[in-house]
């Protein structure tokens, strides 16, 4: 469903409640550029069990300013009694949710990220107050900006901006969080030490606080990082000469993640909760040289394909070959497709959901590894394996093991060193394909003392042509094999057929040896008997 049509049956809905209404003038569609609302029988107490909707639509391309003047609702710790709900558009998708209220404290100034805005009233049978009242303007220009992330840009943009203008963003994140403001495109008149047209950020949320920088010109300015979880941007431009003006995003930490550990797991905002509407947040992975990134997504709920393209046009999940945006796409997913395991070819990956202004879901869980630059050989008669010690640095060399704990790893000047015949550490026969694979798994153990994380690789070493693969292993691929062992195990049970276990090198040539020593026995035997 289009938004525009969603849009007017959520209109055409307000109507109807607006005419079903008996008693209590409640709710309704404000227009006007500015406005004000209170609850029924403002200053006195509300009434009992009421339910208001107001609908705010002003022009397009335009934002909504609110601000409340009084505010006073039963209190109760989760709001389960009465409440205020401010939504970042049409009330029916919880995606929009801004915020639910009660109790005495009054809710910040809120701005829209587009022309509409809805608000919720609800009271139960129980206890009343005296209620609140709020205004609410146009803004084209500046606001107050509470969301995950958000987009900001210059009156009229891409159009040349107006002169004289003088807009402030004051961005406000959750107290755990700071802000990253990141600009797309950035065009103002220029002059040395920007004094007609420019855009300055303070690390806070007044012109006192820390100057962040002040910028004009073409050249776009840094990615800016606050010290706190406010962050202001103000533009201002003179009587004459203007340029494209500029767009950029900024992320709370909610919605932007720096990873480096060598495996990690991250979710959608929310999760399983559904996560807000137009959002954009990054999750960057970046390990050390040499390393590659293997991700997966257990999880994915997002808004559906575009029944018309058959691309994620709405919400979607994109991962990049690199730390940013520019780099190679590895994929795009979007409603409950299947993602592949992704693979990089670096040791950069960058995550990037995506949300438009309806329609939410439950969002994904993600899981990556980083893979250890791990370099394996065979010849007919052993493995050799080495890693760098610049990938594993201050590793201790017995976490580093083939097969078993008993065949660790050797210090060399640079590398971690296993050279392992086939005959010890466990390494076996597999058939694959009619070709004889000698195989095994090296184990590198990253545990500490609060959580326990081996890495699992497996090693394989076609003998006849001295070429050995290696691999390594998730924790859902794991599962998968166990799974599939499991089966195969359970139709051979039913089969009533018994597999034989794999034998170990070392069991099947002591077998040769003695069968060799039977058969020169008996060849003895005869020779003695003939003589």
């Amino acid at each position: 469903m289009s938004l525009r049509v969603a849009f007017l049956i959520h209109v055409l809905l307000f109507v109807d409640e607006a005419e079903s209404k008996k008693g209590v003038k409640c709710g309704g569609i404000l227009s006007a550029p500015s406005g004000n609302i209170s609850s029924p029988n403002f200053p006195g107490p509300y009434p009992h069990n009421i339910d208001c909707s107001w609908l705010i639509v002003v022009a397009e391309g335009s934002s909504i300013l609110l601000t409340f003047n009084h505010f006073e609702l039963e209190y109760h710790a989760n709001c389960a009694y009465d409440y205020i709900k401010i939504y970042n558009g049409i009330s029916e998708d919880e995606g929009n949710l801004l915020g639910t209220f009660c109790g005495d404290i009054s809710p910040p100034q809120f701005t829209s990220s587009w022309n509409v805005m809805s608000i919720i009233f609800h009271s139960d049978r129980h206890v009343v107050y005296r209620g609140f009242s709020f205004g609410y303007r146009k803004d084209v220009c500046g606001g107050v900006l509470t969301g995950l992330s958000g987009v900001i840009s210059s009156p009229g943009y891409p159009q040349e901006y107006s002169n004289n203008a003088d807009c402030s963003w004051a961005i406000h994140v959750s107290n755990a969080s700071v802000v990253t403001l990141v600009f797309l495109d950035f065009q103002l008149e220029n002059n040395e030490g920007c004094n007609f047209d420019f855009v300055a950020m303070f690390d806070g949320p007044t012109v006192t606080h820390k100057h962040l920088g002040k910028y004009c010109g073409a050249d776009k300015p840094p990615n800016a990082v606050t010290t706190s979880n406010q962050l202001l941007v103000v533009f201002k431009s003179d009587f004459n000469i203007g340029g494209r003006g500029f767009k950029a995003y900024y992320y709370s930490g909610e919605c932007q993640q720096f990873l480096s550990a060598v495996s990690g797991n991250f979710t959608s905002p929310h999760f399983p909760n559904i996560y807000p509407n137009n959002i954009n947040c990054h999750w960057s992975i970046i390990l050390g040289a040499g390393y590659r990134i293997k991700l997966f997504f257990p999880v994915m709920d997002l808004e559906n394909r575009n029944s018309l393209s058959d691309e994620c046009d709405y919400d979607s999940v994109a991962v990049y070959d690199g730390d940013s945006e520019a780099d190679a796409l590895l994929g795009r997913w979007c409603g409950r497709d299947e993602s592949p395991i992704i693979v990089s070819k670096g040791n950069k990956m960058l995550v990037v959901l995506n949300t438009d202004r309806n329609e939410a879901h439950r969002g994904f869980t993600a899981s990556y590894l980083g893979v250890v630059p791990v370099n394996v050989s065979c010849t007919r008669s052993e493995f050799t394996i080495l890693i760098s010690q610049q990938s594993l640095p201050q590793m201790d060399r017995e976490r580093i093991y083939l097969g078993n704990p008993t065949c660790t790893a050797q210090l060399t000047a640079t590398a971690y060193k296993i050279l392992a015949q086939f005959v010890n550490c466990g390494t076996a026969s597999q058939k694959h394909r009619n070709i004889t694979m000698l195989v095994n798994k090296l184990y590198i153990d990253f545990s500490d003392g609060k959580q326990q994380n081996v890495q699992e690789y497996k090693l394989q070493c076609d003998a006849q042509r001295k070429i050995a693969y290696v691999s390594i292993i998730s924790e859902v691929e794991r599962r998968l094999e166990e799974q599939a062992q499991q089966t195969h195990s359970d139709s051979n049970e039913e089969s009533g057929y018994q597999e034989a276990e794999p034998h170990d090198l070392s069991d099947i040539v002591f077998i040769s040896i003695c069968v060799l020593a039977v058969i020169l026995m008996v060849i003895a035997i005869v020779w003695l008997v003939l003589l």
